[in-house]
């Protein structure tokens, strides 16, 4: 054999090495990128067809209004005797318009929180559903570490010592690049923590047995709007079936463009389900690029949570872990659970 036939067989011989290594190795990493794994915070879109794939996992359930239980003895069902809240307006928005609980949502919030409670849910436990934005900074977590001042909130007080815990735990249903549709897929769940037929939702409400749960997604769902409206809904109706409040939030970015309109999708599933709305896109509104990275997408950390200053009133991560506080203080006072029960 010439010595060019064989150094043709020698390359040859290298190609096929090569192309099994691309078999085994190559093609599994490229499937979970583009895949699984696959989000706009990594600058590559989610699929349609794994949009259906994902969205045929999603389990059928229904609203419990009609259904709803008294509360034990045990809950009380009067607002306790604590410090009224002392602001009306935040950077110049009403309250109200932040925390947003109509007439008939205090009353659907009674019912889920009475369907919880004869369910066994933990009425002091609060679960966080989201994405980037609830992984840094890390959402809540101050108040677990006690690194804040709440100054003229101090009223906030009472409701940070009742869900004590909840805040600074790490949630198997917030990861980077998470959508409305994989909180219901077992791929991205934590094989250590959820069983293998759980997603990231039904495992992490297992874990936690809260009785609220902060929902906030979006950002990685702006392609299929139809889509993300149907899947969140998905979400509202899985927390309502089994005593759970959802708190639905709007996002901070505008990635869709001037329309608004995956935080007006949000905020119309808020009004169809009669659930509490803690509406961030107006706070997010009034602070320096948002109060986002130069992407535009991620939250910029580093804000002071010393809220006696000027200075956390402009930043947007300080302001969201106050606001989505004020709402969990408002929550608690309809339920009427006072920190020393």
């Amino acid at each position: 054999m010439s010595a060019n036939r064989r150094f043709n067989l020698w390359r040859t011989l290298i190609a096929i090495f090569i192309s099994l290594v691309a078999i085994c190795f190559a093609v599994p990493l490229l499937y979970d990128l583009t895949g699984v794994r696959r989000n706009l915070e990594d600058t590559i879109a989610p699929t349609l067809a794994a949009q259906l794939t994902r969205r045929t996992r999603i389990p059928p359930t229904a609203t419990p209004r009609a259904t709803a239980s008294p509360p034990p003895a045990s809950i009380a069902t009067r607002v306790p005797h604590t410090p009224a809240p002392t602001v009306s307006a935040l950077n110049g928005i009403p309250i109200q318009r932040l925390v947003l609980i109509s007439d008939s949502t205090r009353a659907h919030v009674r019912d889920i929180f009475a369907l919880g409670q004869s369910l066994g849910r933990n009425p002091r436990a609060v679960a966080k559903i989201g994405d980037s934005t609830m992984v840094y900074p890390p959402f809540l977590s101050t108040f677990d570490r006690r690194n804040y001042q709440l100054g003229k909130f101090e009223y906030l007080q009472e409701t940070i010592t009742y869900h004590a815990g909840s805040f600074g735990r790490e949630s198997v249903a917030v990861k980077k690049g998470m959508h409305t549709w994989s909180q219901f897929d077992p791929a991205w769940a934590i094989p250590e923590l959820c069983a293998p037929s759980e997603g990231p939702l039904e495992c992490e409400l297992r874990l936690q047995n809260p009785s609220i749960a902060i929902i906030r997604l979006g950002a990685n769902d702006t392609e299929f709007p139809s889509l993300f409206e149907q899947n969140l809904g998905a979400i509202v109706k899985f927390c309502l079936a089994r005593g759970i409040i959802p708190v639905l939030g709007t996002k901070p970015d505008r990635y869709e463009g001037a329309s608004n309109l995956i935080n007006n999708l949000i905020r119309k599933t808020a009004s169809a389900y009669d659930v509490p709305l803690w509406d961030y896109d107006l706070i997010a509104g009034t602070v320096p690029g948002r109060g986002l990275e130069p992407d535009g997408l991620h939250m910029r950390g580093g804000g002071t949570r010393d809220y006696r200053s000027s200075a956390a009133l402009s930043a947007g991560d300080a302001l969201e872990d106050l606001t989505a506080l004020m709402m969990l203080d408002a929550i608690r006072r309809e339920i009427g659970a006072a920190e020393s029960k």
